[in-house]
């Protein structure tokens, strides 16, 4: 936001501080059943009133015209329902951070075997080794990665600086230092289209050409996932959040004839499926083509135990288990 616009916008208002204690005899003061002073006190001394506010958020009033809530809740609303919400939801961006980092490791490991076969293990320290990046990003990257390998920890790095005279080790040692953000900005950009069609083919994502991946809903989902994965390690709210930045692109549908892995994703492009249900339908087919099924098991199991959590906030129709594209 800009110094100009910022400035059109009314200040924030000026609130006396209020303790744990406080805010809780307010929550149950305005109709919040269930739990007793003192035991609010100490979950919001423990989560933050701020960050919980996001999970009693619909159970406040709607506020006529508009689309906002306000206080007091809703008739009946008790404490349990909202803080089963904020449970599930940890538990929820465990288990979507661990089927990321397991797509991380396999992305980073497919693109540093294939650029080592094209161009050699120092392949990279070139322009020509990286003909998707500009000579100014090129030296820019090879900067940042300088600057990586220097602070990096790492075992294997820390083996290679006490060993060898060389600046920087080969491609694969190297990109485990590197954040998925800068990999997905360096190797996978910088990659020849070839690659990066033969990773989309890897990972069953393709065009309607027979045999050929489709490289571009591969990068889309790969900027999906970038964004899931800073959500789920800022411990952002995730259960029903609704992002158009992590909503993955929907691969074309085909005739109702066609042997064609898009049409079984038409639940997902309905208006009402909104939320986190595409997001997690992309992670657990890109998962099960890597043969990695127990993510599976652990994402249905998590949802079976909380059965109270509405699947429409989340996007899913009531039979997305039974679906095929869940199978």
């Amino acid at each position: 936001m800009g110094f100009t616009t910022a400035t059109k916008l009314p200040p924030y208002p000026s609130h006396p501080y209020r303790d744990s204690a406080d805010l809780a005899q307010l929550l149950l003061d305005n109709g919040l059943t269930g739990i007793s002073v003192q035991d609010l006190a100490d979950r919001l001394e423990l989560v933050g009133y701020y960050r919980l506010k996001g999970y009693w958020y619909p159970f406040l009033t709607p506020m006529a015209g508009s689309s906002k809530r306000k206080l007091p809740f809703l008739l009946k609303t008790a404490w349990d329902p909202i803080w089963e919400r904020y449970v599930f939801d940890q538990e929820l961006r465990n288990i979507v951070f661990d089927g990321i980092v397991s797509i991380e490791v396999f992305l980073k490991s497919y693109m540093a075997a294939e650029l080592a076969k094209a161009t050699g293990p120092f392949g990279y320290l070139e322009p020509a080794g990286l003909p998707g990046l500009s000579t100014e990003e090129h030296k820019s990257a090879i900067a940042g990665i300088a600057k990586d390998y220097k602070r990096s920890s790492l075992p294997q790095l820390k083996h290679f600086k006490s060993t060898y005279r060389d600046p920087l080790p080969p491609i694969w040692m190297l990109v485990d230092c590197l954040s998925y953000g800068d990999f997905k900005k360096i190797f996978y950009k910088g990659a020849d289209p070839a690659i990066k069609r033969r990773l989309a083919s890897q990972l069953g994502i393709m065009s309607n050409k027979p045999g050929v991946g489709n490289e571009k809903l591969l990068r889309g989902w790969l900027e999906n996932i970038r964004v899931a994965r800073n959500k789920t390690a800022h411990h952002d709210r995730f259960w029903n959040c609704i992002d158009p930045k992590m909503t993955p692109i929907k691969p074309k549908l085909y005739p109702a004839n066609a042997d064609w892995w898009g049409n079984v994703w038409e639940p997902f492009r309905r208006p009402e499926s909104k939320g986190p249900a595409g997001f997690l339908t992309m992670e657990h087919y890109l998962l099960n083509q890597l043969g990695i099924t127990y993510w599976r098991n652990n994402f249905v199991g998590l949802m079976n135990r909380y059965p109270g959590i509405p699947l429409k906030h989340m996007g899913f129709p009531d039979n997305w288990q039974s679906l095929p594209i869940w199978q």
